[in-house]
């Protein structure tokens, strides 16, 4: 069993296509049994920020400015913010705190 969020999609029902079939995210998560959906679902494009609990994640670099805000907001919680509070912040309001961090990680 593996537990997966989709940050592109943390509100509502939305069935996510794999090339193993379809996941329903009830609220941004599902619990899937299947080892080929569970496959499926680690070689979904980034760009729906699925993440799976419990699995370490690699280290995100600053996204593009024109990546959307899924990619901040992953970026904020791989660099230690809670994910509610960065899914409430704005994309513009991502984007400034990864100036900040570039501005103060300069002054090391």
């Amino acid at each position: 069993m593996a537990v997966f969020r989709c940050g592109k999609f943390p509100h509502g029902d939305i069935p996510i296509h794999t090339t193993a079939g379809i996941v329903e995210f009830r609220g941004g998560r599902a619990v899937v049994d299947d080892p080929e959906l569970i496959k499926a679902l680690r070689e979904v494009p980034d760009v729906f920020g699925i993440t799976e609990e419990g699995r370490p994640e690699p280290p995100v670099g600053r996204p593009a400015q024109s990546a959307p805000k899924a990619a901040w907001v992953e970026w904020a919680v791989g660099r230690g913010m809670d994910r509610e509070q960065a899914e409430d912040l704005t994309k513009t309001e991502l984007i400034a705190l990864g100036q900040l961090s570039d501005d103060s990680s300069e002054e090391d």
